[in-house]
């Protein structure tokens, strides 16, 4: 009976304990969550608490712990800066450790701590980088760090420092591509569903219209990193390095898919295509690996050879094939441009086509806008008529700004050039037929789509 007491005895002890302990942990949680929002110094005192006495409490406190230790490592210099940027790495493995789920990632996001605060040599950030990539690419979602990983390597292999050659720099930028694409496609798809919904009439609510706002936030990142890296890739690949270059690896690689399909993808992007060299690493593509990229780079051969229904029919497989949509929308505009120098019907339908399955593609709206800002001699029983079609030309830049945020700046300035060609306000007011201003024009010609004239 006496043990069974003293058990209990502890068992209720201990329970208080716990009781008690939970809320302290609460408390100083509360203090350092207001600590922060308040930008006050003292919300690192309650997270050393925090840290020391409650590591596995909530996952707040690594939440609101990463502000705290940003907080006091922006007001810092010199020694004491990098000595809070240190600390910054190790509360990153201490968010794994109790977190794992929530704190994944942790190398990437030492190696930033470095990048961002200028801290540490290029080999310790690179080493970070590079472990990141190797073992845990999935959670390597950083465009910024992404972009320091290549810049890192680039400046080694432009310093001849670890014996670096020019193909395992491309090596690098494909990988990292490859990265930046999976990114773009996994939010530019969710970006895609919430503007169906949006064209289906429904209104995002807010919680929605934020994380659109952030998809898009995170598109144009990648944009820009996307460029920087090509940037700087530019000035290693021009036509008169990349030509000799593949042309002396060809034989070794000429039934490696990977190689071929990458050498196809630069000596396309650096505008090469026309080498003979280009048609003959297609060809080799197309051999070993009969795939969508295959046929896609063979139709590109066929349009310099000026096979143009070939090369048509070559990039409608290419475009069947892809079960990605925005490599199948890519391959359809591919098909509006060729067909927008001989038939603007056609290229607006494969304009379409890339809208239908990649609703954010913006670049197919603005494609359909120079369709119809150059159809003015198409449209129209008069001048009035004719000029009005700049009004439906500048809407759909209007949809392509929308569409993809990136575009807003070109988009805007394209829909502003069309509606200053569209006809004026005096001409609205004094046309023959009366005040033309919400009345409805409709394109009798092949657009065969209409307008409301604007209150201007």
């Amino acid at each position: 009976m006496k043990t069974k007491l003293s058990l209990l005895f502890a068992i209720t002890i201990g329970f208080f304990t716990n009781a008690q302990n939970n809320e302290a942990c609460t408390e100083t949680l509360s203090l350092m969550a207001s600590s922060v929002k308040a930008k006050d110094p003292a919300g690192y005192d309650y997270l050393t608490t925090l840290r020391k006495d409650c590591p596995s409490f909530d996952k707040r406190i690594y939440s609101y712990g990463e502000f705290a230790i940003k907080q006091k490592i922006d007001k810092a210099t010199g020694a004491e800066k990098e000595k809070y940027v240190r600390d910054l790495m190790s509360f990153y493995e201490e968010n794994y450790k109790y977190f794992p789920s929530e704190g994944a990632g942790v190398d990437m996001k030492k190696g930033l701590a470095l990048f961002n605060y200028k801290l540490g040599t290029n080999e310790e950030k690179y080493s970070l980088f590079d472990k990141a990539f190797t073992n845990d690419k999935a959670n390597f979602d950083s465009t910024r760090g992404l972009y320091a990983y290549f810049e890192i390597f680039v400046k080694d292999y432009e310093a001849g420092n670890k014996g670096i050659e020019l193909q395992q720099v491309f090596d690098k930028y494909d990988d990292i591509l490859e990265k930046l694409t999976a990114l773009e496609k996994e939010y530019s798809d969710a970006k895609d569903v919430l503007i169906a919904k949006e064209e289906a009439g429904q209104e995002l609510d807010t919680k929605e219209a934020k994380v659109k706002s952030r998809y898009e936030s995170n598109l144009e990142d990648i944009a820009t990193v996307t460029s920087s890296m090509d940037g700087i890739i530019v000035q290693l690949s021009t036509c008169d390095k990349l030509i000799p270059f593949y042309q002396k690896s060809f034989e070794q690689n000429k039934t490696n898919k990977v190689w071929l399909l990458r050498a196809a993808d630069r000596l396309e992007a650096k505008e090469c295509d026309e080498d003979p060299l280009f048609s003959k690493i297609s060809e080799a593509l197309l051999k070993v690996d009969p795939s969508a990229p295959a046929y896609e780079k063979q139709a590109m051969v066929e349009y310099q050879k000026k096979n143009t229904a070939k090369a048509i029919e070559y990039f409608n497989k290419a475009a069947e094939m892809y079960s990605d949509n925005t490599k199948k929308a890519n391959v359809y505009m591919k098909i509006a441009s060729i067909y927008s120098k001989s038939n603007k019907s056609q290229s607006r339908n494969y304009a379409r086509k890339a809208l239908a399955v990649k609703p954010s593609y913006g670049k197919a709206y603005l494609l359909i806008a120079q369709l119809y800002g150059g159809s003015i001699n198409d449209c129209g029983k008069d001048q009035f008529e004719k000029r009005a079609i700049y009004w439906l030309a500048a809407s759909y830049c209007d949809k392509a700004a929308i569409a993809d945020s990136s575009l807003k700046a070109t988009a805007s300035k394209m829909a502003a050039g069309y509606r200053a060609s569209a006809p004026s306000k005096t001409e609205i007011f004094s046309h023959p037929s009366g005040n033309m201003s919400g009345k409805r024009i409709s394109f009798n010609c092949w657009v065969g789509e209409s307008i409301t004239v604007p209150s201007l």
